[in-house]
């Protein structure tokens, strides 16, 4: 997850000038080169799966019971917590 200090600046990137730009490109290259090689997360977790993955996940989600409504969900809790106080 990305900083929010990162974020802001890179909002602002385009304020700097092309060359400013590749410096700071250049910086954040080098400190994620030693991370380049590596399998990702999705990557090594894909391979996990097995080939017919999304058709289990649909079978399960078919056979299963729908949620409620969040709005009786979020008003159980609700209930929950005024019994509570």
């Amino acid at each position: 997850m990305m900083t929010t200090r990162l974020q802001r600046a890179l909002q602002r990137i385009d304020e700097v000038s092309p060359e400013q730009q590749d410096e700071i490109a250049a910086l954040i290259e080098d400190a994620l080169a030693p991370y380049l090689d590596l399998p990702s997360y999705a990557g090594s977790l894909a391979g996990l799966l097995p080939d017919d993955a999304e058709e289990q996940l649909l079978q399960l989600r078919r056979a299963s019971p729908p949620s409620p409504p969040i709005e009786d969900q979020l008003r159980g809790l609700m209930e929950d917590q005024e019994d509570q106080a």
